[in-house]
């Protein structure tokens, strides 16, 4: 199991490449301040929206699976007493890997005033 773990921390670090968290969060922060309009123009049409007293809040969603290809094993015979046995040895399966990014604006008098996220995958080259 720590195999599997690592091979996956390897193949994440090898995908975000100079990608990263604080590179994500300069760039939500380059929209704090603008219009509510300006960022629907950029981002798109939320995929939540909700509402409490004088604040607005539009979430954005980002998901995405990718396949992690396993090894196969390893056949191994011996000679054992006169007979032949094969032994498996290793080998992994393969293993889906699921990213995903939720990003929060808070609108206030159709301004953003602040963000919040939260995934595994809340970064940006």
């Amino acid at each position: 199991m720590k195999i599997k773990l690592l091979i996956s921390c390897i193949f994440i670090l090898i995908l975000a490449g100079c990608a990263t968290t604080a590179k994500y969060e300069k760039i939500l922060d380059s929209w704090v301040g603008a219009s509510e309009q300006q960022l629907i123009e950029s981002w798109g049409i939320p995929d939540g929206t909700y509402e409490a007293g004088n604040l607005k809040f539009l979430s954005y969603r980002y998901s995405d699976q990718r396949i992690l290809y396993g090894s196969p094993p390893v056949y191994v015979s011996n000679v054992r007493k006169g007979r032949i046995y094969t032994d498996v040895v290793g080998g992994t399966p393969d293993m889906i890997v699921s990213n995903w990014c939720k990003t929060t604006f808070t609108i206030e008098k159709e301004k953003v005033i602040k963000w919040t996220f939260n995934g595994n995958s809340c970064i940006a080259n």
